[in-house]
């Protein structure tokens, strides 16, 4: 008996979860903002000094079409302290919960801060050999490119853009995505590169980032955003021209737009058929109940008077 209504009793449970939770439901359609602008939000560290390095956004064509002036630079350490470290991981790990498990999105987003905490020692020892670049870049919503590469980047009129440099330049790409997204960030919301951190084992190292962007608007009882959700492909390779495998060392950031906009939203669900699947569950329960009881009872007088002697 206790078995039998434990079991209906757990069914009853999920029911009532199920009804509770939001019912999303997907929609696809041509994106009719695919001739407005948003911004990249971008914060990256690189380990090297920031008069050696140049940043660009351009087309397919080569040409520049991203305001990169509006990008700070500030001189930081690249190493991070213990408590940094962690808070990384746990980036890292919210982000992987959240792609492999479709967290509810109600639980992915919240007023948490996605921003990389504070050093707890100060850093006050901790040389500054790295350059944060970090800021708003608006950019047309078509294929494009944001590369940091060595060297100064001097825009060439009519030509497109060179990155000069200087002498012999210690190179090192080594680097740390504290966040990149397109269009407005949604606070509390894990993008695919958040707390991506690379270390170069050479100099002559290339990192290229392919990312394809969905328009994505969410809208349910809590929430009405939207989104730029984007996919990542990596190809990390070491650039080395006696080798056969040519090219520029650098982090190269390749994106493109879905001509297709997503839109989540949330239906209300049916209350009276949650109803009566609710009381098909305590009417289960009563039923089996009174059938195991039935059938205990039997079992128990059949046993009982086959052990029973006989009298004579």
């Amino acid at each position: 008996y206790l078995g039998s209504s434990g079991i209906n009793a757990e069914y009853g449970y999920s029911e009532v979860n199920h009804f509770l939770s939001p019912n999303l439901e997907y929609k696809y359609t041509v994106d009719g903002e695919a001739d407005q602008k948003l911004e990249i939000n971008v914060d990256l560290t690189v380990a090297m000094k920031c008069n050696l390095l140049g940043a660009d956004v351009l087309d397919i064509w080569g040409r520049n079409i991203g305001d990169t002036e509006s990008l700070k630079e500030e001189l930081v350490p690249f190493e991070l302290a213990e408590n940094q470290k962690q808070f990384l991981a746990l980036q890292r790990s919210g982000r992987d919960i959240q792609n492999l498990n479709h967290a509810r999105l109600e639980d992915m987003i919240g007023d948490a801060s996605r921003d990389l905490v504070p050093r707890e020692d100060g850093g006050k020892t901790v040389p500054k050999d790295a350059c944060r670049l970090h800021g708003r870049i608006p950019v047309n919503k078509v294929k494009g490119n944001f590369h940091i590469l060595s060297g100064r980047s001097v825009q060439l009129s009519g030509v497109g853009h060179a990155h000069l440099q200087f002498g012999n330049v210690q190179k090192n790409f080594s680097h740390r995505i504290d966040g990149l997204t397109f269009g407005d960030r949604v606070h509390g919301m894990f993008y695919a590169l958040d707390g991506e951190h690379k270390i170069a084992p050479t100099a002559e190292y290339s990192y290229q980032y392919y990312i394809q962007i969905v328009p994505t608007k969410y809208m349910t009882d809590e929430i009405n955003v939207q989104t730029y959700q984007y996919t990542v492909e990596e190809q990390v390779r070491a650039v080395d021209h006696k080798a056969g495998s040519h090219g520029t060392a650098g982090i190269v950031i390749k994106y493109n737009f879905s001509p297709i906009s997503a839109i989540v939203e949330q239906k209300q669900k049916n209350v009276v058929l949650f109803l009566t699947r609710l009381l098909g569950v305590v009417g289960g329960i009563i039923s089996t109940s009174g059938l195991l009881n039935l059938v205990m009872t039997e079992a128990f007088d059949w046993f009982c008077c086959w052990k029973r002697p006989t009298v004579k």
